[in-house]
């Protein structure tokens, strides 16, 4: 039988304990096969978690997914419907799920939803770069002569490891930009961080072998890990970023540690001087390796930005990770890591047993982007432009300061951590508010009884920002009275 609520019929969950991906997969495949009829209210997340035996929270980060995923929508003061547009078509040419002999493990990595990106960007889920801004026209120029310039052997299997060409740029670019000084051969190019993350820990770990990962950290990470069969370890974080001494407490003896340090994220704090002296002695004493995601490094908006943990590495222990995709498109897919040279070929060889390499024609096209230094002009526009919306939405939420939010100044990234003592008044925020909105509570592994708001706004323009603005503020004020 159906569960009954007060709105739409709710599709069951086969389980008498229901964790967070069961309830997900049973709305969302309602919605997509057409048991949850367009335009149709949902219940109260109040009354569904009832129904389901559920915490409201967790409900709560279920309905967000689905609103960011275009599934379902929220109006302010009616209620949370199931999309107008009809999306059936999505599962009509495939074949029923049910019954698929899967394995355990697969079903647990299939029922992962936290990597999957929105289908379209609104007020606040636009944690991307903003292509309005991007000189397209230029860009179409530089891929033209490239496409000319490139021989026939680059129509064919090209080097995993990326085009010399690219690595060049690449490592001129991190010690103009960042300060971080390697060798091109030291570089090597991925379609992703994630695929980087992912082969860095199949390389470097045995299944079963432990990470530390910041708690709150990027959900990306767990997954990796997960995927090369390791062991992630959740490390809190504070004001002065990953407690080491909490890693060493639980898991000394680590293979790895995963870290953005320059801007962490989901809280945007920087590691401090203490900590990282604290995080490269522990490397070297236990012969570990530690992952330095530096995904926004350059969007620095005050004075110069935060010096890359690499930089302080005197025994070649830290491995690090950036991305070019951030900074210019998302369909760009382009990242990068700085390892020891021995690792480069290690690593492509694994490359080659998945995709391989990454397309030459745009690899080359980036390459002479930012070899004829358009790059570095595109960044510095882009840093005025991140400013700009970081000092607008900083003054449109200025009136949540009454409401019991706080929130630090923001001096680098495209995303802004808003934090309230009551998790309670979050969710509820977030639920009147209907817009995409990331619940703090979504990064953690352990429960807290604070939580916030993840603002995500590099991909909104101003009037977009200024009116999800409005109805944030307006949502907090009705939940706090």
């Amino acid at each position: 039988m159906p569960r009954s609520s007060r709105g739409a019929l709710l599709p069951p969950v086969h389980s008498n304990h229901p964790r967070r991906t069961d309830v997900y997969l049973a709305l969302r495949n309602g919605v997509l096969r057409g048991v949850l009829a367009s335009g149709e209210r949902m219940p109260s997340s109040r009354k569904a978690a009832a129904d389901y035996g559920v915490s409201r929270g967790l409900l709560e980060e279920v309905y967000a997914q689905l609103v960011e995923e275009g599934l379902l929508e929220r109006v302010v003061g009616r209620g949370t419907f199931i999309a107008a547009r009809s999306v059936t078509s999505v599962l009509a040419n495939e074949a029923p799920s049910h019954g698929l002999p899967l394995s355990d493990r697969g079903n647990r990595l299939a029922g992962n939803v936290a990597c999957r990106v929105p289908h379209e960007f609104k007020p606040f889920n636009a944690g991307v770069a903003d292509t309005a801004e991007f000189p397209w026209e230029l860009w179409q120029r530089i891929q033209a002569r490239a496409a000319r310039d490139l021989r026939r052997v680059d129509l064919n299997f090209t080097d995993p490891r990326g085009l010399p060409a690219l690595r060049s740029s690449v490592a001129h670019h991190l010690a103009q930009l960042r300060g971080v000084h390697c060798t091109a051969r030291q570089v090597i190019i991925f379609n992703s961080i994630q695929q980087a993350l992912y082969l860095l820990a199949l390389l470097l770990m045995n299944p079963g072998d432990a990470a530390w990962m910041e708690d709150p950290g990027y959900p990306g990470v767990r997954a990796a890990l997960e995927l090369a069969g390791a062991t992630a370890v959740p490390v809190a974080v504070d004001r002065e970023g990953l407690c080491v001494d909490e890693g060493l407490r639980q898991v000394p003896n680590a293979r790895l540690a995963c870290v953005t340090p320059s801007h962490q994220f989901p809280t945007g704090v920087a590691l401090s001087p203490e900590r990282r002296i604290a995080l490269l002695n522990w490397a070297e004493k236990h012969d570990a390796w530690v992952l330095e995601d530096d995904y926004d490094g350059e969007f620095c908006y005050v004075s110069q930005p935060a010096v890359p943990l690499h930089s302080f590495d005197q025994h070649g222990r830290v491995l690090y990770l950036g991305t070019l995709s951030k900074s210019m498109f998302v369909s760009l897919r382009l990242a990068f890591a700085v390892v020891p040279e021995a690792m480069v070929e290690q690593l492509a060889n694994i490359r080659t047993q998945l995709d391989a390499f990454s397309a030459p024609l745009t690899q080359l096209t980036m390459s002479r982007f930012m070899d004829e230094g358009h790059f570095s002009s595109h960044m510095r526009r882009m840093r005025s432009v991140y400013a700009e919306k970081s000092a607008f939405l900083a003054k449109g939420l200025a009136p949540l300061a009454d409401c019991g939010w706080t929130w630090d100044q923001q001096t680098v990234g495209v995303q802004l951590l808003l934090r309230h003592p009551n998790a309670l008044e979050v969710q509820r925020t977030a639920a009147a508010s209907g817009l995409a909105l990331h619940l703090l509570s979504a990064y953690r592994h352990q429960p807290m009884h604070d939580d916030g708001l993840l603002l995500r706004y590099g991909g909104l323009g101003l009037p977009e920002i200024q009116s999800g603005v409005a109805q944030l503020v307006t949502a907090a004020q009705a939940a706090h009275r």
